[in-house]
């Protein structure tokens, strides 16, 4: 087990610092004097003193440097890779914000939060340990393991049987009952089993037959027309494992309980992206970007030279469904910091205008606040406890968009991750519109609650007042309902609404003031394109002057490839964030937005 980790700056200033052994300040301080101080980074990346050895690792570009100490007693195979690993973490959330103090002349951010990364580091350091909080056993979730499971109780369930099919269905108009009476009749092949038969019809009465006037039969039926089994409560729960999907691939727990959505994974799958992409740097572009390499040339950039390369640019990024006036934003601003510059040593322009885009998209999808839901949650929720001396009000989040791009499914995903978590949920039908939709929530929260009792993780119930009434008004009773019940979140979903119909839009208002949402979510889905500004634009605008959206959800990637530029349309037309990423219909199929992975695909 390691004893120390450490992240301090070339000039002495430590940025983060984690002791899980008692380690005395003078084996780092022997790491400074003895390897920095005297110039001795090259040599070995392994330092010795005493009883313990040091990994260390250098990020010459930011003046950083990662120190794992542990005892030489030991034989830690995973040192490196956990070193490698924790670079490539603090890299990502923290690097922008590093140099950016660099450019205004500070030696260090202020004011860095490292509330997730210490779940990362947690995290990544049991799963090398072999001491996480695997979930995989949950893989192997099968339904005859699931029907057990539900037809296992004290006293036995009544088998049901669903009543047999009829042979024929009785066809009562006009054409058939001529059809009858033309009929010529035939001799059975087998007499025997058909008086049998005919016995059997005669002790039935036959109810005499009543014609109207327009020629069709009035008989009151009284067979069962549904013959599907009502209490087939192991058909449901298979449908409940199928929306479970890849419950091991989902996420971890760390130390604290935290069940972390599928991040830490996706940072660092960008090692291997990063070095791909930095080893081409100095060389001809490839395939990718082998269309600028005919159209630039020359060590000095200037608006000339410059214009063919931003238009090509442009028509890429076009391709991949980034709105027009987004791409020709995005130009302007790369053409605004190249002009007048040049290009680095054995650096081509195609690599310098690559670079240059690549920061600009990065700017804009990188979230300006915090993004950290979980740790917003836990605080609001304490928060409340402490000022209110009854029930606390629950953290309340809603969830809004136009029609059919999956509200109602991405809200149980975002439930799903929540009970995870322990959370008690409520959730609210608040779709009085739709026909049906209150029936697919409580599909949903049924699937929900089976899967939360196989797991064992948190609560779930529904809130519905049925069809026909102010949203608004159900959704303000929903959370003091849950308040009063002691529930955790209330999870608000709401009918779908054209973003160009204003008397659709109008209603927003007052639900936002009346329900007053902690978080509202704006699901997009990735199919949109460029008709995603003008949703963005009127959805954040239709909440009133003091409310706006929270955080975007762009459901459906996994159906467009690389062609994510509806993400990039929606953040830059409003600043909102994309925190969440659907990537398929189970209730694992939710990601947290890895900002170099959209990168990547947009600049692919």
């Amino acid at each position: 087990m390691i004893d120390l980790f450490s992240i301090f700056t070339t000039g002495g200033i430590v940025l983060w610092n984690k002791s899980l052994d008692a380690v005395s300040q003078a084996i780092p301080n022997a790491l400074v004097s003895d390897i920095f101080i005297e110039n001795k980074v090259n040599e070995s990346i392994l330092y010795r003193k005493e009883n313990y050895i040091i990994k260390y690792s250098v990020v010459n570009e930011l003046g950083l440097i990662f120190v794992c100490v542990y005892q030489s007693i030991l034989q830690l195979k995973y040192v490196d890779e956990f070193v490698a690993n924790i670079k490539t973490i603090f890299l990502n959330l923290f690097k922008d914000q590093i140099q950016q103090s660099k450019t205004i002349g500070d030696p260090f951010p202020t004011g860095l939060n490292f509330e997730k990364f210490n779940s990362l580091f947690d995290l990544r350091l049991e799963q090398l340990t072999g001491d996480t909080q695997k979930l995989e056993s949950q893989r192997d979730l099968k339904t005859p393991d699931l029907t057990s499971a539900v037809d296992t109780p004290n006293t036995a369930s009544p088998v049901s049987t669903a009543p047999a099919t009829p042979d024929r269905s009785e066809n009562s108009s006009p054409a058939s009952s001529l059809q009858k009476k033309t009929r010529r009749g035939g001799r059975s092949k087998n007499k025997q089993n058909s008086l049998l038969a005919e016995s059997k019809k005669k002790t039935a009465t036959k109810q005499l037959r009543k014609w109207s006037s327009d020629g069709y039969a009035e008989v009151d039926s009284t067979e069962v027309l549904d013959y599907s089994n009502a209490n087939d409560s192991s058909a449901s729960l298979a449908h409940s494992t199928e929306d479970l999907g890849d419950l091991a691939s989902y996420g971890s727990a760390t130390k604290n309980g935290d069940f972390m959505v599928k991040e830490l994974n996706s940072l660092l799958e960008t090692q291997d992206d990063d070095a791909t992409a930095n080893s081409g740097t100095a060389t001809v572009s490839g395939k990718a970007f082998g269309f600028l390499k005919n159209i630039v040339g020359g060590k000095t950039m200037s608006a000339d030279v410059l214009e063919e390369t931003l238009s090509a640019m442009q028509t890429h990024l076009i391709q991949k469904n980034v709105a027009n006036e987004v791409a020709e934003h995005l130009c302007k601003t790369v053409e605004k910091s190249l002009v007048g510059s040049k290009t680095k040593n054995w650096t081509s322009v195609e690599t310098t205008v690559r670079e240059a885009m690549t920061e600009a998209l990065r700017r804009i999808l990188t979230p300006n606040t915090s993004a950290d839901l979980l740790h917003e949650i836990h605080a609001k929720l304490r928060a409340n406890k402490s000022q209110s001396r009854d029930a606390p009000r629950p953290y309340v989040i809603s969830v809004v968009g136009v029609n059919g791009v999956g509200k109602s499914t991405n809200l149980s995903k975002i439930a799903f991750w929540l009970l995870q978590n322990k959370f008690r949920v409520l959730i609210a039908a608040c779709d009085t519109f739709r026909s049906g939709a209150v029936e697919q929530l409580k599909v949903h929260v049924r699937r929900l609650q089976e899967l939360t009792e196989r797991l064992g993780s948190g609560e779930v119930q529904i809130f519905d007042e049925g069809y026909g009434k102010d949203a608004a008004v159900i959704a303000q009773k929903a959370i003091e309902y849950g308040q009063r019940h002691q529930f955790d979140i209330v999870l608000i979903d709401t009918a779908g609404r054209r973003h160009n119909d204003e008397r659709l839009m109008s209603s927003l208002e007052k639900f936002g003031k009346l329900a007053n949402p902690d978080k509202i979510v704006m699901v997009g889905e990735a199919l949109v394109g460029t008709d995603s500004v003008q949703q963005a634009k009127n959805f954040n605008a239709s909440f009133g002057p003091n409310r706006n959206l929270d955080f975007f959800l762009i459901s459906k990637c996994d159906t467009v490839g690389d062609m994510i530029g509806s993400m990039v349309n929606m953040t830059y037309s409003t600043g909102i964030p994309v925190l969440f990423v659907g990537i398929g219909q189970t209730y694992t199929d939710l990601r947290t937005l890895s900002v170099d992975w959209a990168v990547n695909l947009l600049m692919s």
